[in-house]
């Protein structure tokens, strides 16, 4: 639906993309999907969906050890990483020095503006990955992507 000519998206639409980020199988379709259209996209995947885990453990009430574990995972991997760039996920740098002022807070919602902003820039691809999707049948869309990724690296080192 377009209003005031931005793209509004139905709840259904949502829904369905939120399907596929915890279906392992289509998410690692995607996740590869996007891979082609930015570098720390693939992360963004991974990101929400280590999220999504971390809250499931929030409501299983497990010991604050392994919570507190849990955060420090996420944000050693995508918000403050060894390995650089520190932020390996497309959120302001706002959001990631909250995150870190925050990381002792045990509790479900210490990811979730950074969650949210990823799932929006995330969902931007969802149309276009419905359409690629739709012309192959499932079993291909993995040898298909991982062709054009390899394209994609033969043309960088050129």
């Amino acid at each position: 639906q377009h209003v005031d000519n931005k793209w509004v998206s139905s709840s259904s639409e949502i829904i369905a993309f939120r399907k596929v980020l915890l279906n392992p199988v289509t998410a690692t379709q995607f996740r590869r999907f996007v891979s082609l259209k930015g570098d720390l996209l693939e992360n963004g995947v991974l990101f929400w969906q280590e999220v999504q885990k971390y809250k499931d453990l929030c409501h299983s009430h497990c010991d604050d050890a392994t919570v507190q574990k849990k955060i420090t995972a996420i944000i050693d991997c995508f918000i403050n990483s060894a390995v650089p760039p520190a932020l390996q996920i497309d959120i302001p740098t706002e959001q990631a020095k909250k995150i870190l002022e925050h990381r002792k807070e045990l509790g479900p919602y210490i990811f979730r503006e950074a969650q949210m902003t990823i799932f929006a820039l995330l969902f931007k691809f969802w149309p276009k990955f419905c359409k690629f999707r739709g012309n192959l049948a499932s079993d291909k869309i993995l040898l298909d992507l991982e062709r054009k990724k390899g394209k994609k690296m033969r043309s960088k080192e050129d």
